[in-house]
């Protein structure tokens, strides 16, 4: 079974998500009132939790297995980037998003906003280097 290839393909599809998330979810967020937030807020996280979570798991496993059969520059620089990403999914992001789940706050969204860059780039960059990887194997 070609690993590396089923990593791609799951880290295609969280890419699009992130951007998704950062460019459309997250900046729509700032445009509910305050009356109509919680309810769309947590249905909203309840929701995108079913998509990425699942995905984010298969990601650490597949990239698990890779290091079992790979050890490689490339594989390594992927490792970091997924441990940031986590690192700023449990550490910055969900922190954030517990606040926002009681507390309507404009200043939380757009600190949401602005730290959920963190993940976005290091994505879009993970995905670079494992498509770099799969092209030199």
């Amino acid at each position: 079974m070609n690993f590396l290839f089923l990593l791609i393909i799951i880290n295609s599809i969280l890419v699009g998500v992130i951007l998704m998330t950062q460019i459309l979810s997250y900046p729509l967020l700032l445009k509910l009132s305050k009356s109509d937030f919680y309810d769309y807020y947590n249905s909203y996280t309840k929701r995108i939790s079913f998509i990425v979570i699942p995905l984010m798991i298969f990601e650490v496993l597949l990239s698990i297995i890779l290091n079992t059969i790979l050890n490689n520059f490339y594989l390594f620089a992927s490792n970091i980037l997924l441990l940031v990403i986590w690192g700023s999914t449990f550490f910055i992001q969900v922190p954030i998003h517990n606040k926002l789940s009681s507390n309507h706050s404009y200043s939380l969204i757009n600190k949401l906003i602005f730290t959920n860059w963190i993940r976005t780039i290091a994505w879009i960059s993970k995905l670079m280097t494992l498509i770099k990887l799969k092209a030199i194997l």
